[in-house]
């Protein structure tokens, strides 16, 4: 039986610079790291980020993954500061705000705040 959904993968051009970015400047914990194997897993709480080192690395767009974020006037700032690149603007919903944050492979993510 199907319970949940374990973890989502990135393919990177680089395993050690795709660690440094997830673990460094976004501020999360690199939970495993395998060289040998060219494979990590990024801790996200609920969901495990996974990079697997590939010569097909980069401009992932359709695996959609978020990572929720409490202030994200305050989280762009900061990550602004260490070198992160975003993809547009702050964009506002119904159900919260969001910004597209692009890693050093081209691979696109979002941060997300919930709304009131």
């Amino acid at each position: 039986m199907i319970t949940g959904i374990e973890i989502v993968t990135f393919k990177v051009a680089d395993l050690g610079r795709a660690c440094d970015f997830y673990g460094n400047k976004l501020g999360l914990k690199v939970a495993y790291r395998d060289d040998a194997a060219k494979w990590a897993e990024i801790d996200g709480g609920a969901l495990h980020l996974g990079l697997q080192q590939s010569d097909e690395a980069g401009g992932a767009r359709n695996p959609f993954l978020s990572f929720s974020a409490d202030d994200l006037d305050g989280t762009v700032t900061a990550l602004r500061g260490r070198g992160v690149e975003f993809v547009g603007d702050i964009v506002s919903s119904d159900v919260g705000r969001t910004i597209t944050v692009k890693d050093p492979d081209g691979n696109q993510f979002e941060l997300f705040e919930p709304g009131d």
